[in-house]
This record gives structure tokens, C-alpha cells and sequence, in this order.
């Protein structure tokens, strides 16, 4: 088995035969994410099942589904690996699988990954929090989102096989831009995190870029799965919009 790193003693390992298979199924390829928020035309467990199964006819190598029943219904269907999370409104914004008893839920409908809030904001005690998982998680990895550097190398030390920089532009104290942080990206990736890019991926290009910074994959959601952003983006640039 693998450890964390050669430096780290007594480091938590990360990897066993489980973790290797995901780990050669999600390198250097697309995750893309298949979910839509309550009130969406696409808010049905059967209409994110076609999209996940879209999603893999067009080249994804992974799928990131948020809910027991959505993830269940979408392993029904495929075996390629999930990322699972369970997104719930909080008073500020949506908060990321927060509990261990949502962490054994969605391992439960079948994910084999399973992201949680790595934030200050949310856990407060990253390391605490990326460990109880891990080992709540057992052989399955947990996947870290996080906003901010220190988060995501805290997170790292802390077992996660994972980490996202799904989070940053959402916490009050990280980087508030419309952009991908490809600087995260990087700044991870160059400290020997596994870093799985997410968050505000709109083109092809930004998904080249992240590669290029080191990303080990790419998380793409709503540029791929929500018609009613991609609609508005390209109705932005009609005359009736101007």
C-alpha cells in the first residue's frame, strides 16, 4: 500500500486495490456532474439518470451525482465510478455531506467516492472532520472540497485521496472570481496532491488549462448538465439581450 507521502510518518494510507482501480479510471479524464437544484425543469431522479448516461456516451470517465436516490438510480445503470455528496442548503450557501450517517447513506446507494465540506466554514476542524469520514468511509475514498491552499493541503494530511477546489469563491475568505482557480489547481498539484479541478469549468480551454496546471482530473457540472445556464450564456449574446 501506499502512505500519504515518504515524509509523513505514521501518515494515514490512502490507496488499496479498491482506490487503485479509481484512481486508473478517473486519471487524466472528465468527471462530469449530474445534478440540478430543487425548482429546476431537470429536478427528476429519472432525468438525471439520462443525463448521466449522456455524460458517459460523450466521453466521461467518472460521474459526480448528489442524493441517495439519484446515485442509486444512476448505479442502476452504470458501473463506472460515482462521486457522491449529499448538498444541503445551509444558512449561507449549499454545505457538502456535513455528517458521517450521510456519509454511510450514499456509500449505501453506491457511490465509491464520497466528497464532504473540507472548509473552515463548514467543518471548522478540517483534519478532524477528513478523518472521521475516511474512516467512516472505510476502503471507499473520500474526496475533499475545499477553497483555499491550506484547506486542501490540511485535507491532504488528513487521508483524503482526494481533493477539490470545488469550493473556492465560496467561502467569505477565498478567491472571488468568475473564473476557474487554476492557481489552486496548481498550487496543490505542485505539492503532490491529487487534485481532482472543479468549480466554474466553462470550455474546453479551461479544462486544458487545468490539465496543464496538474489537475488529476476534471469535474465539469452545470457548462454540460443545466440547459438553462447553458441557454443563458448564449442568450446573453443576442441583440435582445444588449
Amino acid at each position: 500500500m501506499l502512505a500519504h507521502s515518504s515524509s509523513d510518518e505514521g501518515a494515514l494510507e490512502r490507496t488499496d486495490s479498491r482506490t487503485e482501480a479509481l484512481l486508473a479510471a478517473l486519471a487524466g479524464g472528465l468527471v462530469v456532474s449530474c445534478q440540478a437544484s430543487a425548482g429546476s425543469p431537470m429536478r427528476d431522479t429519472p432525468t438525471i439518470a439520462r443525463l448521466a448516461v449522456s455524460a458517459l456516451q460523450g466521453g466521461a470517465v467518472a460521474l459526480r451525482v448528489n442524493g441517495v436516490d439519484d446515485i442509486a438510480a444512476v448505479r442502476a445503470l452504470t458501473e463506472v465510478p460515482i462521486i457522491g455528496l449529499d448538498k444541503r442548503m445551509g444558512p449561507r450557501r449549499n454545505v457538502i455531506t456535513r455528517t458521517d450517517e450521510q456519509v454511510v447513506a450514499l456509500i449505501g446507494a453506491g457511490a465509491d467516492i464520497v466528497a464532504v465540506d473540507a472548509t473552515d466554514e463548514v467543518a471548522g476542524d478540517v483534519e478532524a472532520r477528513v478523518r472521521a469520514a475516511v474512516v467512516t468511509a472505510g476502503p471507499r475514498p473520500i474526496m475533499a472540497d475545499v477553497s483555499t491552499l491550506d484547506e486542501g493541503l490540511r485535507s491532504w494530511e488528513a487521508g483524503a485521496a482526494f481533493v477539490g477546489t470545488t469550493l473556492s469563491g465560496y467561502t467569505p475568505y477565498s478567491r472571488a472570481d468568475p473564473t476557474p482557480d487554476v492557481e489552486l489547481v496548481a498550487q496543490l498539484a505542485s505539492r503532490g496532491v491529487r487534485v481532482l479541478a472543479e468549480g466554474r469549468f466553462q470550455t474546453p480551454a479551461d479544462v486544458g488549462r487545468a490539465f496543464d496546471a496538474g489537475a488529476f482530473a476534471v469535474v465539469v457540472g452545470g457548462a454540460i448538465t443545466d440547459p438553462v445556464a447553458i441557454t443563458r450564456r448564449f442568450a446573453s449574446a443576442a441583440p435582445r439581450a444588449r
